[in-house]
């Protein structure tokens, strides 16, 4: 099992000194990799889910790439619609090759209907375009140039890519979301799958989808199973009683519906929130379900926790959690 985190990089964590802070703190924690959050922009109605101001992922990644020498970088999860296919082709390998490969994208469909109308992207055709842009990536990455495309939305003849990625064929591609097509597009066309925390035998049941889509498919190519976890949490004793799991998001809007329900545990515990001991109990239950990478999550913007509590939260789980994972594969 690896273990990266997600760095808080919007409302008061929008700040350059607090996400320096944390991206060496994983670092120096030895985190496999640090990832950010992705938005362009936050609609006004939106403002008290996702505060701002945001600093934008990719920036983030490559900033963070020239203060370590080890850390892999990894958006969780890039919304693909948002940006050219070639323009992010071109950056993602140029980053890959400066930071000598230690980039990943995770990549969605987005859901905030606001933030595309203002972008001019047709939010009903979010799926089909994440699908076209994903197979211009693995086209122009593992092609060597010229290259051409042809797409219903994007077409091309004789470029040249303006860089390479290092890693072999590129940038790899964890696509996210729970829903069966996200399966079909992670199997199909991506190179991991990074959903939004389910339950132990949910993620079981979509490995083993993805699993028989890329045997049906004839495809060999490795794989990873990723895991984007809910807001989790190291304790210093065992809680007696959990109250009934809050609504993650306020109700009032249908796009919020993305969002799963919050994990729990068999005594009804919210999964990654407990002591060292429930911890590595969780860590296993998601190993033996297939997850080979977790990605840790220890704020949001409804905890009040500083950069201080942050990187405590951080540092505890690689000191009293991490080393007792060792018999669920960690790598």
């Amino acid at each position: 099992m690896k273990f990266g985190v997600v760095v808080p990089s919007y409302g008061r964590f929008g700040d350059p000194a607090a996400v320096l802070e944390l991206v060496a703190a994983a670092e120096d924690l030895g985190y496999d990799g640090a990832w950010f959050a992705d938005h362009v922009l936050i609609p006004d109605y939106a403002t008290s889910w996702l505060p701002p101001p945001q600093l934008e992922p990719l920036a983030c990644c490559f900033v963070g790439m020239g203060r370590t020498t080890r850390l892999r970088f990894g958006v969780d999860v890039l919304v693909a619609a948002y940006r050219h296919p070639l323009v992010l082709a071109s950056t993602a390998a140029s980053a890959d090759e400066l930071s000598g490969g230690r980039l990943t994208l995770g990549i969605g469909v987005g859901y905030l209907e606001g933030e595309f109308a203002a972008l001019g992207v047709p939010y009903e055709h979010r799926g089909a375009i994440t699908d076209e842009w994903l197979e211009v990536l693995r086209h122009v990455w593992s092609t060597p140039g010229p290259v051409s495309f042809r797409g219903p939305r994007v077409s091309f003849d004789g470029v040249h890519l303006g860089a390479r990625p290092v890693q072999t064929p590129g940038v790899p591609l964890w696509v996210g979301g729970n829903a069966d097509q996200a399966l079909r597009r992670a199997a199909l066309l991506g190179d991991g799958w990074h959903p939004l925390w389910p339950t132990p035998d949910g993620y079981a049941a979509g490995r083993a989808r993805i699993a028989a889509l890329r045997h049906e498919a004839g495809i060999d190519r490795p794989f990873i199973f990723s895991y984007s976890c809910p807001l989790g949490r190291v304790l210093d004793r065992e809680v007696a009683h959990w109250d009934p799991p809050p609504s993650p998001v306020a109700p009032s809007r249908p796009e919020y519906g993305y969002v799963q329900p919050l994990p729990r545990a068999p005594d009804d515990r919210p999964r990654f929130t407990g002591t060292p001991e429930q911890l590595v109990a969780d860590v296993a239950a998601f190993a033996a379900a297939g997850v080979e990478h977790l990605t840790l999550r220890f704020w949001t913007s409804a905890v009040d926790l500083d950069v201080d509590g942050v990187v405590e939260q951080m540092a505890r789980f690689a000191t009293d959690v991490v080393p007792n994972c060792a018999r669920v594969g960690r790598g």
